[in-house]
């Protein structure tokens, strides 16, 4: 992960450490700051695909600023995915996005035609905040940067969106989705998805320089993509937090992971670790309040705040043992609870935040975009590991929400849809006899 700050706002030298302090966790590998065109831009950088390359991107007076991970650049002509996104803007314009693989939020400066594009992927799984006031710009991977340089009108992009600015009188151009889906159910086998499923462990994976680690549950998601991994012959580590998981489950997995030589640490979260874990986020994490919800009841979880969530002390003490151990790239199951159950199945809610109990309809238009699918828990929960990981300079990647497993996914016809329990994971994890605990929902 990294991290970046763009001002044209003037600030003192001495400010800076206090500005920067959140983000430049996201990125401890090379800071850098450059004053171009009255605009400061700084990025944080965390190495983990081809050459360390600092940032900005600079060519033809366009100036650009880059977080997360490209899977499609040409390796042959590029030294690191970032250095190919301002040949694709001159190629295809200020929608270019549309055009990556990967998980990222980007701001680039066109100073010939004085605009701003800002953009996320589908999912803003890279979080990307904005404020123009008073003629002035700030943008930055957090919110309490532009705070910090007191900025008091602070927006979050919204997932799946492109916006384009005129850079000296902030109007808004244009706004356009990143990914915009198919919603025609016509698929009658899982075959398709299962295939863009290991293609999303395998890009995210496969040859990569640093090491990888999970979080295993006794679950479905962790496990297939713990099952994939090993399918790949690749090498990582598992953390597991005991808990009230599934026993057997957990320890048939652990002996496949062991035969292969993988590493798997089975983990009592005691309180006193919790606080520990909990300390780090009070002093390392930025606030961040989020609201879940349900569009079928008034259920509501509002403004609550994410240090105080137990997901989020619970990856944070798998983050210190991560850090520990000098894994970099964890690999998340976030977001298939969102988008293949709906936290719930066959019209029964497992959450109360479930927006249709998992119950798929024969026009997906009905319902999509549900709220969970960009907002909601997904938004809440993406923040949990954008915020946490990123704390201690890890990476976070999602084959879950790979534009092509989703869009597999709603192309699947509603009798598949609604046959099991995230039916997706349950086919493929039956197909692949790897230990499982049929339809529970587990994992903290």
């Amino acid at each position: 992960m990294c991290s970046f700050i763009v001002t044209n706002r003037k600030f003192k030298d001495e400010e800076l450490s206090k500005i920067n302090y959140f983000t430049q966790l996201r990125g401890p590998d090379v800071t850098s700051v450059e004053t171009i065109n009255g605009y400061t831009f700084l990025h944080n950088l965390l190495s983990i695909t081809g050459d360390l390359t600092v940032q900005p991107f600079k060519k033809d007076n366009i100036v650009c600023l880059y977080n997360g991970e490209l899977y499609d650049y040409d390796k042959e002509k590029y030294k690191s995915d970032g250095e190919s996104l301002i040949d694709l803007y001159l190629e295809q314009g200020p929608l270019f996005t549309q055009k990556l693989d990967g998980e990222f939020a980007i701001v680039l400066f066109d100073f010939n035609k004085d605009l701003i594009v800002l953009s996320t992927d589908a999912f803003s799984t890279k979080p990307l905040w904005f404020s123009e006031e008073q003629g002035e710009w700030g943008i930055a991977t957090y919110r309490t940067p532009l705070e910090s340089l007191g900025f008091s009108h602070c927006t979050k992009l919204k997932a799946n969106t492109i916006r384009v600015s005129k850079m000296s009188s902030h109007i808004l151009v244009q706004e356009a989705p990143v990914v915009t889906y198919d919603l025609t159910q016509h698929k009658d086998t899982f075959d398709d998805w299962t295939k863009a499923f290991e293609e999303s462990i395998a890009k995210r994976t496969v040859g990569v320089r640093e090491n990888i680690f999970i979080g295993l549950s006794s679950g479905y998601d962790s496990g297939a993509i713990c099952c994939q991994l090993l399918k790949n012959n690749s090498k990582f580590k598992a953390y597991s937090v005991v808990g009230s998981e599934n026993i057997d489950v957990l320890s048939k997995r652990n002996y496949l992971m062991q035969s292969r030589g993988n590493e798997h640490d089975l983990l009592n979260f005691t309180p006193q670790l919790r606080h520990i874990a909990h300390q780090h986020i009070e002093n390392n994490v930025e606030e961040f309040k989020y609201t879940i919800r349900s569009m079928s009841s008034d259920y509501n979880e509002y403004w609550l705040s994410l240090k105080d969530d137990n997901g989020s002390n619970g990856l944070s003490f798998i983050s210190s043992l991560a850090k520990r151990d000098n894994n970099k790239i964890y690999i998340s199951g976030q977001g298939a609870d969102e988008l293949f159950a709906d936290y719930g199945f066959n019209g029964e809610k497992k959450y109360p935040h479930s927006n249709f109990g998992g119950l798929f309809p024969e026009d997906l238009s009905t319902i999509f975009p549900w709220p969970s699918v960009y907002e909601s828990s997904m938004e809440s929960y993406l923040a949990k590991e954008e915020h946490v990981a990123g704390s201690y300079g890890l990476e976070a990647r999602y084959p879950f929400l790979d534009p092509k497993v989703v869009q597999e996914f709603l192309w699947i016809t509603p009798e598949l849809k609604n046959s099991n329990y995230k039916s997706v994971i349950h086919n493929y994890l039956q197909e692949n006899n790897f230990p499982m605990a049929v339809n529970e929902k587990i994992g903290f």
